[in-house]
């Protein structure tokens, strides 16, 4: 098959990345994320190989950060964070050879490893679009400790002179109102540090999620590469899909039933998002499909630093038109890290045959 294909392949993988959670994020609150992620990988199909299911779980695990990290830090900037991760460790295990896989060099090595660099550069851009603050519930504002104001009006005391009486009540509202300023001071710098700490590890999660990610072809290319090590292995990578996908859902099935135990057999659940959920799953799995055909035909040193930064690109289109999640300042670092992040990508592609 021709590289034209692939790259389609890569297209197509990329647009459904980009867009599976969107149907999460408009039906309603994910909560926890737990439930949605076991709904959406339910999917499966041929050849079994024990070995492949490892891909699966090592996907399933940095999966299981998804929904925490896109309600911390937004859709864009966090599939944009982990796919720069993704990319890197996805094209140094094909580029390099890791893992016991066969190293992969591509027709020009020098114009792939400069795409590699703008894409990285692209995703260290991305990681300072700051995405606008969550919208404050009154419950969010109990459980923040934000002070509640009860205001009683006293009878008024004839027995005090008009005077005295004003006076009074003026010294009072002035306490009244410097100790609520000094309470609402205290708890906007609590706020403020809680948020960039909830940042951070959104951060370090999206971090942990790409290494799961960019690891989860290997065990699949290995058996491809070492077929002296497996009972009958296929050539063919689409043959292996079923069984990563079974690697996918029996881990997260596991997860599952240790979360529920933990909930006491109360998880959070929003009915309005089971659709969204079957619908992010459908996305997915013409994603990895199609990326599993890609792999084929361009080798990971060139499919990674496409499928795991265009996704990003994608879903920040999504964050910026349709949740206007990024705030308007950001916009033109936004557009210079789509720029580059999108040249580096033209470069990888091109390695494949210039």
């Amino acid at each position: 098959m021709s590289t034209l294909t692939g790259l389609v392949s890569c297209a197509i993988s990329s647009l459904c990345f980009g867009s599976m959670y969107v149907g999460v994020r408009i039906a309603g609150d994910p909560g926890d994320g737990m439930v949605v992620q076991w709904i959406y990988i339910a999917t499966g199909a041929p050849p079994f190989q024990p070995f492949a299911m490892l891909g699966g779980l090592l996907w399933a695990i940095g999966n299981l950060t998804a929904i925490p990290i896109i309600k911390t830090i937004g859709l864009g900037m966090g599939i944009l964070i982990w796919g720069t991760v993704n990319c890197v460790v996805g094209w140094a295990t094909g580029r390099f050879g890791l893992f016991g896989v066969n190293a992969s060099t591509p027709s020009s090595p020098n114009l792939n490893y400069l795409g590699l660099v703008f894409v990285i550069v692209g995703g260290i851009l991305f990681a300072f679009v700051r995405p606008k603050p969550p919208l404050t519930t009154k419950r969010d504002s109990l459980q923040q400790g934000s002070p509640i104001i009860i205001r009683r009006e006293e009878p008024q005391n004839t027995n005090i002179e008009e005077g005295e009486s004003l006076v009074e009540q003026q010294i009072d509202e002035e306490e009244r109102v410097n100790i609520e300023t000094t309470e609402n001071n205290i708890n906007l710098s609590r706020i403020n540090s809680d948020g960039m700490k909830k940042r951070i590890l959104a951060v370090v999660a999206s971090i942990f999620a790409g290494i799961g990610y960019g690891s989860t072809f290997t065990p699949v290319i290995y058996i491809q590469d070492n077929p002296q090590h497996f009972k009958n292995p296929s050539k063919n990578a689409i043959d292996y899909v079923f069984s990563h996908f079974t690697g996918i859902y029996l881990t997260s099935t596991f997860v599952l039933l240790i979360y529920i135990a933990y909930k006491q057999n109360k998880p959070y659940m929003d009915n309005a998002l089971v659709f969204p959920s079957l619908l992010a799953g459908v996305l997915w799995a013409v994603a990895m499909l199609a990326w599993f055909l890609a792999n084929d035909i361009l080798s990971q040193a060139i499919t990674f630093p496409i499928n795991a930064t265009l996704p990003g690109l994608i879903a920040s289109l999504w964050s910026v038109f349709y949740f206007k999640e990024i705030e308007m300042e950001d916009l033109k670092l936004l557009l210079c890290a789509v720029c580059v992040t999108i040249f580096g990508v033209t470069l990888v592609g091109l390695s494949k045959t210039i």
